[in-house]
């Protein structure tokens, strides 16, 4: 194992101890909140195939709770969720082709999160989030996949900020990432783990206008065939805050080293981000554009990613929100001459019928163009769902 790792796993050992020696006797406020939610997902393409399409209904059910504990310096939060799928074929399949009832499955959902100022200068933080899923967006920012395999993530995140003074600090954070597939047979995914910290020295010009100097160094191992790799990447950032809205600039170096130099190249690149955030009393609108190489590249499978995301939130009334998502993702491999283009659009309905309902109704259209014969594909969504929340109330 890397001596960086091992610096890192040393760091993250240390601060927990130090975290809840902080915590552990704080008195202050405790919420509890139970929920079931269950709704209904129409996919005219579910297995987003060029030309085996096949439509599916989803059906699923998720009951949990949400805890929350807060002192005046002090915060804990944990979530957890069963989840119920359930899917349905509405087309006929023939002998030997994929069928969505074969992928039935429970999961769980959670999230532990947690924070305390130990001193004036000094805060703790430690996140940890844990999913059971078939979609691979969760395992990587920057996909391109279309797979449906079940795997087990669990991301455990620890850091610290500490400030020097009243415009300089620093921010120290550690990152376990474990991906662990439910078959192991060859094609259905691969495990994989990976390390990752990071460093950030930020400076305050203003009380508006901040600057800060990150690097990070992370190493991917995976379980099976796939080449490990280590990665080196260094970005300056600039933030400045105006009225209303918030914008964020920063431009870097990202170099990915593999353990095998037969099969992979070395890769380097020139990495780059912009975002704003407009916030207004009734809508916000957030906007991305980014530059970066994927993470996630079992089977060798590397790209850069070039990405547009953007979000806008309206409350229409007192009751009824609107959120509209999409993102647009060019994606240029370093094995292949392959290039996708890919987009999503998204325009999702929030109706509050009182304090402990929740109706929700989404359309969603996405398509992937490619140079790659077989990798076109289109998809039509409907979700419809119900949410129901009830507060055990507060001390």
């Amino acid at each position: 194992m890397s001596k960086h790792i091992v610096g890192l796993i040393l760091f993250a050992v240390l601060l927990i101890p130090a975290f809840f020696a902080v915590t552990a006797f704080c008195q202050g406020r405790m919420v509890i909140r139970p929920y079931i939610e269950t709704g209904f997902q129409y996919d005219a393409n579910y297995f987003r195939s060029e030309n085996d399409t096949k439509s599916v209904n989803t059906y699923y059910v998720k009951p949990g709770f949400e805890f929350g504990y807060a002192t005046d310096k002090s915060l804990i939060g944990i979530g957890y969720s069963l989840d119920f799928f359930r899917y349905d074929d509405q087309d006929d399949y023939l002998p030997g082709q994929r069928t969505a009832e074969d992928l039935d499955y429970t999961a769980h959902t959670g999230r532990f999160f947690a924070q305390t100022q130990a001193t004036d200068r000094l805060r703790l933080e430690l996140d940890n989030l844990f999913y059971i899923t078939r979609d691979p967006g969760f395992a990587e920012t920057n996909d391109n996949s279309i797979d449906r395999f079940k795997y087990t993530l669990n991301s455990f995140t620890p850091s610290l900020i500490y400030k020097f003074g009243e415009k300089f600090g620093l921010g120290l954070k550690y990152n376990n990432l474990y991906i662990d597939y439910s078959d192991d047979d060859i094609g259905e995914g691969e495990d994989s783990m990976e390390n990752r910290g990071g460093i950030t020295w930020f400076y305050y010009f203003t009380p508006r206008t901040s600057f800060d100097l990150d690097y990070q160094y992370w190493e991917r191992d995976y379980d099976k065939d796939s080449i490990d790799y280590q990665s080196n990447q260094i970005m300056v950032n600039l933030e400045h805050q105006f009225n209303r809205l918030t914008v964020k600039a920063g431009v870097g170096y990202h170099k990915r080293e593999f353990d095998d130099p037969i099969p992979l190249d070395d890769i380097d690149e020139l990495v780059w981000k912009v975002s704003g955030t407009w916030e207004f009393p009734k809508s916000t609108l957030f906007t991305e554009l980014a530059s970066n190489y994927n993470d996630s590249g079992a089977g060798d499978v590397y790209f850069t990613s070039n990405r547009l995301s953007v979000r806008f939130t309206h409350q229409l009334t007192a009751k009824v929100r609107g959120i509209f998502y999409g993102y647009y993702q060019n994606a240029e491999y370093e094995t292949s001459n392959r290039d996708d283009d890919r987009w999503l659009a998204s325009l999702t309905g929030e109706y509050m019928i009182n304090d402990y309902f929740t109706l929700g109704l989404s359309g969603g259209y996405e398509e992937r163009d490619s140079n790659e014969t077989g990798r076109d594909f289109d998809n039509q969504y409907i979700l419809a769902k119900i949410r129901f929340n009830y507060d055990l109330g507060s001390r």
